[in-house]
C-alpha cells in the first residue's frame, strides 16, 4: 500500500549565472583577500553591487537576479547581503521551498607557472536559525576546474570547507553573524592541483536542505593563497601530496599510487623507502624499496603490508640530483588476535568504541543480517553483510568493529567492521536452557525457552513480525525474520520449546528463532477447505500487486514498486498458477502491456481493467503510475456479462461544476473515491460443475491513509456505494472486494470505527472475512491490519464455503516476497454453487377416471440463469397412454419440462382416460431428476391415485347348500365381476324358517347382528365370503332346517346382482345316549353314566328282579337314580336284573349281574 500524492517540482527562473569579470591571482603565495562590505544594503540590490568575480546562483518559482540585505529577521528564501551596519557585510542566503541560492567566485591563474595548491580561508557565519531541535544547516563547499558557470562542469566536494550553522537550539529567530559563538574560522589547502597559467577554476557554496525551516547562513573575509613553482626552477611534485593506507589488518597487504612529475630536471628522479612495511614499484608487479623514474616522472605504486600491531608512517623521498620531494605516507598495521576481548567486556563497552571478538557463528544469514557471535562469556550481534554472507553456523571468527546501540540493542556495527575466518573444523552451540523471565539477561546467547506457547495460535507467521509467547506467567517477544525460511508456516499449537537468539528491541528483549526446525511444531499453513477440489468450486481472490510493471524510467526515475519488473511478473506468475482461481480481482496494476503478458502466461485466463484511476481525467503523467483496479478470470469457467467503471456520471458532474451532487466530500468532491479511482464492476456468469450462476463483483481500491481525514472520504465512498447497492430490487449474489485500506472490525486510525460497519451490520451483506481481522490477521507484510476484504451478499451465503475466506502465504513459494512482489497478501473466498433446487407443490392427488385436466406444479428454489431441461421419470401400475397422458408427452417413461433462463416455476397438466374395464385403484408415480443445472429439493415426488368409474356387480357364486348339525362350517362365496379398487361391504339379510333359531341352530361368521351379516370385500379383490356352522343338539326335530340369506344392500363401490338369494339347509342328526353301569356284576353298589346327558336332566327309571318283579319305578336324574337302584340291588338276592332307562320316549334296556 502507497499512499498517492501530487508531485510538483521547482522550475528555474533564473538558471544562468550572474557573473562579472573573474579574480585574477598574479602571485603565487600572495593571498587575494575580500571581505563582501561593497555588498548593496538595499532591499533590492542589482548585479554590479557583487564584487569582481563573485557569483550567485537562484533556482526555483521565486528565483531571480538580484539579492537582498537583511539582519536575519527574515525567513523569506533569497540571496542575502547580511549585516547590522553597511559597513560590515557578509555574503549569504537562506533556502526555502521556492527558492535555491548559490553562492560562488571564479578565478584565473595569471601566476605564470602552474598552481599546484590553494590555501582557502573564510569566516561562516549564522544570521538566523530556522528551527530548533533539528541538527546544523550547512554551506557545503565545492570545487572545479571545467565549469563555466556555478550550474555546469564537474564538482568536487571539499568537505574541511564546508560551514555548518553553530546554533541549533532555541526557537526560530535572527542572529548576530559577527558573534564568534555564531561564527567559525574556515580555513584548508588544496593539495595536488594542477591549475595551468591561464587557466580558470570556479568555487561555489550550496545551501544543504535541513529539515523544516533553513538558517541563513553567510561567508565573511575570503582569502586564497595560490602557492606552485616558478616556471625556470627545477622541481619534483606528486599528487596527491600524500598517501593514507588507513588500517591494514595483518597480514593483508593494500596498494595505492600516486603520480610524480619532474620539471627542469637533468638526472632520473630516484625514489626509496626507508620503511619496511612500504614497498615501491613502477608497474604494480615488482615491489621493492626504491625505483627510479625518467626526469619527467611517471606513476608510483606503493604496497603497504604491516607486519606488527601499531601505526607505520614514513615519507617516501624523491631525488633528482640536487632536487628532492618527499611524500608522506601513513597506515596503521592491526593484529586482530593482539585485541580480542570476551564479548561480554564488549558488550560492556560504551558506544563507538572500538573492540575485537572471537567466537563461535549462531547465526550467519538467516536473519540477512545481522549475523550472531558467541563465546563463553556472551554473545553479541554483528551488523556486516560481508560477515553474515561469508560464515556458516558453527564458524570460529574474530570480529572488529564499534560498538553500536540501535533501538538499545547492543551491537557491534558501522564503519571499520570486518572478521577473519578461521580455519577450524565447524562447532555447533548448542543453545542454552531457559525458562522464558531469563529471556532479557541473555541478550545476544542462543538459548532455548522451555515450556512456552503461542498466546495466538491462529493462522500462519508473517515475515518481519512480532508474536508473543507466554508460559502462563510470563509473555515475551518471538521477532520472525523475513529472511527465515519460517514465514508461512502455521504456527505450532500447544506447549513447546523455541530455540533461537535473544535480540533487543527497545525495552523488550525478543526471541528470534534462524529456521523451521527452532520452532518444533510448525507444518506447512493448511487452509481447512483446500480438500475441496478446486474444480469444483468458484474460487475468487483479491490482491493488490503493488504498483505492477512501473518502471522507474518512466517515472523520473523513482522506484515506486519492486525494482525487477520482470521479476515481480514471474512471482505474481507463481502464485496465481498454485491458486488456479476463477476470478482474480486485483490492485494498482500500472502497466496494462505486462498485465497482458502476465495473463498470457496463465493459459486460458483473460482480464478487464477500468480506466478510471486516480487523477486519469488529467491525461497519463511521468510523475506517478497509474493504480488500476482490474479483473483476471478463467475463460473455461467465467463468462463475461458487462463490465463498467460505477460513479462515472457522478463524479465527472460533481467535478465539472456540480459539487452539490457529493454535498460536504471532504477535501471537495473531486477527491471522491481516491480522486477518481472508482470502483470497477464485474457481471460474469460462472459455471462450475454444470451449474451457472450470475455474479456481480465490485473491485475497490479504496483511499489510503491512516489519518482521521483520509477514513472520513472512506466512509462518505462507502456510504455512496452502499446507498447505490440498496436502492436496487434486489442485491442478487454480489461480491465487494477489493483494498479497502481500512479493517472491518474497527477503523486503522486509531479509536474510530470502521468506515465499512454498514455493510458489517446490514443482514442483507456478510462481511466473511471479517473473521481475519477477529484472528489477529493482516493482509500486508507489514501494515498490523486486515485491509484487503470480500464482503457478500446475502444472496452468497449458502454457497460460501465456511472457513474458506483465508490470506494466502507466498512467503515459501516466492523468495524475498515483500521486496519482489508485493507488499499485500491475496485473499480467496470459495463457493459451491448451488443448482435451483425444484420440488412439487403437491405431494399427491386423486383423480377418477371421468376428472377433467390436472396441472402438477413445481417451484425452483432460485431463478434459472439458462434455458434448461427438468426431466421427471414416470413409474406406478397406471399405464401411460389407456389409464392417462401428460402434456409435455412421456416418451421412454420420462417427461422432458423445459425450464426458460429466469424461471422460478414450472408446471405440467395429467389427463385421465375413462375406460369402461373393471378396475383396482392405479397410481402414477413422478420423480424429479437431477441434472445439469437443476437439483431436487425437499418434495422431488408427486403422485396420483386414478379410481375407476365401472362400479363391479356382486352377487351368490351358489345358490344352495346343506349341512348336518355338528358338522365343519360351510363357507359360502359371493363373486364380483371384477376386483374392487377400494374396501366395500356387502349386507345380507337372514331368514329362519322351522323355528331355526341364530345362536342355537347354527351361527356365522362374521357375526349376525339384527338379522343382517356384513361381509366386507377387500380392495383388489373379485371375491367375498362368509361361513356358516350347523351347531349339533339332542332334539328331535324336522328332517331338515332351513336359512335363507338374502343379499339385500352394498356399499357405493358394487352393485348386487342376480343370485341375490342364497338358501342353507341344516339336517338334523338324532342323538343316541349310551347308558354305562358299573360295576356290573357287582355286590349291590353302582354308578350309572350317559355321554352327552346334562346332570340336571331327568330320565325315568324301572328295575326289576331276575324273576321279572318291578322293585322301582322313579323319575329323577341319574345321580337320584344311582342310589335307589345300589339299595335295591344290595338288599335283593342273587341274579340277573333288568333296568329300563327312557329319556325323550326312547327306552333303553340294561341288564345288571347280582352276585
Amino acid at each position: 500500500m502507497k499512499k498517492l500524492s501530487l508531485l510538483c517540482f521547482l522550475l528555474c527562473c533564473a538558471g544562468s549565472t550572474v557573473m562579472k569579470a573573474q579574480v585574477a591571482l598574479t602571485t603565487l603565495n600572495v593571498p587575494h583577500e575580500q571581505n563582501f562590505n561593497s555588498l548593496g544594503t538595499a532591499a533590492s540590490n542589482d548585479i554590479g553591487t557583487l564584487p569582481a568575480g563573485w557569483l550567485f546562483l537562484e533556482t526555483g518559482t521565486n528565483a531571480n537576479t538580484t539579492y537582498g540585505a537583511g539582519t536575519g529577521s527574515s525567513n523569506t528564501g533569497n540571496t542575502y547581503s547580511f549585516g547590522l551596519d553597511a559597513s560590515d557585510r557578509a555574503f549569504g542566503g537562506l533556502l526555502s521551498g521556492s527558492l535555491t541560492p548559490t553562492l560562488g567566485a571564479f578565478f584565473i591563474n595569471q601566476t605564470g607557472t602552474t598552481v599546484t595548491s590553494l590555501t582557502i580561508a573564510y569566516r561562516g557565519e549564522q544570521w538566523r536559525l530556522g528551527a530548533g531541535g533539528r541538527g546544523s544547516d550547512r554551506l557545503d563547499f565545492e570545487i572545479s576546474t571545467d565549469a563555466t558557470s556555478l550550474a555546469s562542469g564537474t564538482w568536487t566536494a571539499i568537505d574541511n570547507l564546508d560551514f555548518s550553522s553553530p546554533v541549533t537550539t532555541g526557537t526560530a529567530r535572527a542572529l548576530d553573524g559577527n558573534q564568534d559563538a555564531n561564527s567559525a574560522a574556515i580555513t584548508f589547502t588544496l593539495e595536488g592541483l594542477t591549475i595551468g597559467n591561464g587557466a580558470v577554476f570556479f568555487i561555489r557554496w550550496t545551501d544543504f536542505n535541513a529539515a523544516n525551516a533553513d538558517d541563513g547562513l553567510a561567508i565573511d573575509n575570503f582569502s586564497i593563497t595560490p602557492s606552485g613553482i616558478p616556471a625556470d626552477e627545477p622541481s619534483i611534485t606528486v599528487s596527491p601530496a600524500g598517501l593514507a593506507f588507513g588500517e591494514v589488518v595483518v597480514p593483508a597487504t593494500t596498494t595505492l599510487s600516486y603520480e610524480v612529475k619532474g620539471a627542469n630536471l637533468d638526472e632520473p628522479i630516484t625514489i626509496t623507502s626507508v620503511h619496511t612495511a612500504y614497498s615501491l614499484s613502477t608497474d604494480a608487479t615488482s615491489f621493492s624499496s626504491s625505483v627510479a623514474l625518467p626526469d619527467t616522472g611517471g606513476v608510483v605504486f606503493v604496497r603497504f603490508a604491516p607486519l606488527t600491531d601499531g601505526i607505520a608512517n614514513t615519507v617516501i623521498t624523491h631525488t633528482s640530483g640536487t632536487t628532492t620531494k618527499g611524500l608522506a605516507v601513513t597506515g596503521s598495521g592491526f593484529v586482530q588476535a593482539d585485541h580480542i576481548i570476551p564479548i561480554a567486556t564488549a558488550r560492556a563497552a560504551s558506544t563507538g568504541t572500538r573492540v575485537t571478538v572471537a567466537g563461535r557463528i549462531t547465526v550467519a544469514n538467516e536473519h540477512g543480517n545481522p549475523a550472531f557471535v558467541q563465546d563463553a562469556t556472551g554473545g553479541i550481534p554483528v551488523f556486516d553483510a560481508a560477515l553474515a554472507h561469508g560464515v556458516s553456523i558453527g564458524d570460529s571468527v574474530i570480529v572488529t568493529g564499534p560498538v553500536g546501540l540501535f533501538n538499545d540493542q547492543k551491537q557491534i556495527s558501522g564503519a571499520g567492521t570486518f572478521y577473519t575466518r578461521i580455519a577450524a573444523a565447524p562447532k555447533v552451540i548448542a543453545p542454552k536452557p531457559i525458562s522464558l523471565s531469563d529471556l532479557a539477561a541473555n541478550e545476544g546467547l542462543l538459548v532455548t525457552v522451555q515450556h512456552v506457547s503461542m498466546v495466538n495460535p491462529d493462522l500462519f507467521f508473517y515475515p518481519q513480525s512480532t508474536e508473543r509467547i507466554g508460559d502462563g506467567v510470563t509473555q515475551a517477544d518471538l521477532r520472525i525474520d523475513g529472511d527465515t525460511n519460517i514465514p508461512g508456516l502455521a504456527k505450532p499449537q500447544g506447549v513447546t520449546s523455541i530455540t533461537g537468539v535473544v535480540g533487543r528491541f527497545r525495552a523488550n528483549a525478543q526471541l528470534l528463532p534462524r529456521f523451521e526446525a527452532d520452532v518444533p511444531g510448525v507444518a506447512p499453513y493448511a487452509i481447512p477447505s483446500d480438500t475441496i477440489a478446486r474444480s469444483k468450486t468458484l474460487d475468487v481472490v483479491n490482491w493488490n500487486l503493488e504498483f505492477f510493471g512501473a518502471r522507474s524510467e518512466d517515472y523520473r526515475n523513482e522506484e515506486y514498486g519492486p525494482e525487477d519488473e520482470a521479476l515481480q511478473l514471474e512471482n505474481v506468475r507463481r502464485v496465481l498458477d498454485t491458486l488456479r482461481a476463477d476470478i482474480i480481482a486485483v490492485q494498482e496494476v500500472s502497466d496494462e502491456n505486462l498485465l497482458a503478458a502476465l495473463v498470457y502466461q496463465l493459459g486460458h485466463y483473460a482480464f478487464t481493467c477500468s480506466q478510471r484511476y486516480s487523477y486519469s481525467f488529467q491525461g497519463p503523467s511521468d510523475e506517478f503510475p497509474p493504480q488500476k483496479v482490474c479483473f483476471i478470470y478463467d475463460t473455461t469457467t467465467i463468462t463475461v456479462r458487462g463490465a463498467r467503471a460505477m460513479f462515472e456520471s457522478l463524479y465527472d458532474s460533481a467535478r465539472n461544476g456540480y459539487p452539490s451532487l457529493l454535498p460536504g466530500y471532504p477535501e471537495g468532491a473531486s477527491s471522491f473515491y481516491s480522486s477518481g479511482r472508482l470502483p470497477y464492476q464485474l457481471t460474469v456468469d460462472v459455471t462450475i460443475n454444470g451449474v451457472t450462476e450470475t455474479v456481480t463483483l465490485i473491485d475497490i481500491h479504496a483511499k489510503s491513509g491512516a489519518t482521521a481525514a483520509d477514513r472520513s472520504r472512506r466512509l462518505y465512498d462507502a456510504a455512496v456505494l452502499k446507498d447505490s447497492l440498496d436502492a436496487g430490487a434486489t442485491l442478487g449474489n454480489l461480491i465487494i472486494l477489493g483494498d479497502l485500506n481500512d479493517d472491518l472490525d474497527q477503523s486503522i486510525v486509531t479509536g474510530l470505527g470502521s468506515p465499512y460497519a454498514s455493510f458489517v451490520s446490514d443482514t442483507a451483506y456478510v462481511a466473511v472475512t471479517k473473521a481475519l481481522s477477529d484472528a489477529g490477521a493482516r493482509s500486508t507484510v507489514s501494515f498490523g491490519d486486515v485491509i484487503d476484504h470480500q464482503i457478500l451478499s446475502n444472496d452468497l451465503r449458502d454457497e460460501y464455503v465456511n472457513g474458506s475466506a483465508q490470506i494466502v502465504p507466498p512467503f515459501r513459494l516466492v523468495t524475498s516476497y515483500a521486496t519482489t512482489t508485493s507488499d499485500h497478501l491475496p485473499v480467496i473466498t470459495r463457493y459451491t454453487l448451488q443448482a435451483p433446487e425444484a420440488t412439487f407443490v403437491q405431494q399427491n392427488a386423486a383423480l377418477t377416471e371421468d376428472s377433467t385436466g390436472y396441472t402438477v406444479n413445481i417451484l425452483l428454489s432460485k431463478p434459472v440463469t439458462r434455458d434448461l431441461q427438468l426431466r421427471i421419470a414416470l413409474s406406478g401400475n397406471a399405464t401411460y397412454g389407456s389409464d392417462f397422458t401428460t402434456q409435455p408427452a412421456v416418451s421412454g417413461n420420462v417427461m422432458v419440462v423445459n425450464l426458460a433462463a429466469g424461471s422460478t416455476s414450472a408446471f405440467f397438466t395429467i389427463t385421465v382416460l375413462n375406460d369402461a374395464a373393471d378396475e383396482l385403484l392405479e397410481t402414477a408415480v413422478f420423480t424429479l431428476q437431477p441434472g445439469t443445472g437443476i437439483g431436487t429439493g425437499a418434495q422431488p415426488v408427486f403422485t396420483l391415485s386414478i379410481e375407476d368409474n365401472d362400479i363391479p356387480v356382486v352377487s351368490f357364486k351358489d345358490r344352495y347348500a346343506a349341512s348336518e348339525e355338528g358338522s365343519d362350517a360351510h363357507t359360502v362365496k359371493l363373486k364380483l365381476s371384477s376386483a374392487v379398487a377400494s374396501d366395500q361391504t356387502v349386507t345380507l339379510s337372514l331368514y329362519s324358517l322351522h323355528n331355526t333359531v341364530y345362536g342355537t341352530d347354527y351361527i356365522t361368521s362374521p357375526a349376525a347382528e339384527n338379522g343382517t351379516v356384513t361381509v366386507t370385500v377387500p380392495a383388489g379383490s373379485n371375491e367375498a365370503q362368509f361361513t356358516i356352522t350347523a351347531l349339533a343338539d339332542r332334539k328331535r326335530e324336522m328332517p331338515w332346517e332351513l336359512i335363507s340369506f338374502y343379499l339385500n344392500d352394498t356399499s357405493d363401490g358394487l352393485i348386487a346382482a342376480q343370485p341375490r338369494l342364497f338358501i342353507f339347509t341344516i339336517i338334523d342328526v338324532r342323538w343316541k345316549p349310551s347308558f354305562t353301569v358299573f360295576p356290573n356284576p357287582t355286590h349291590g353298589p353302582v354308578s350309572i353314566t350317559c355321554e352327552g346327558l346334562d346332570d340336571d336332566e331327568k330320565i325315568n327309571a324301572e328295575l326289576r328282579s331276575p324273576h321279572g318283579e318291578l322293585l322301582l319305578r322313579k323319575r329323577g336324574t341319574l345321580d337320584e337314580m344311582d342310589n335307589l337302584i345300589s339299595t335295591k340291588l344290595e338288599n335283593g338276592r342273587r341274579g340277573v336284573y333288568t333296568l329300563k332307562l327312557t329319556i325323550e320316549e326312547e327306552s333303553y334296556l340294561i341288564r345288571i349281574v347280582r352276585n
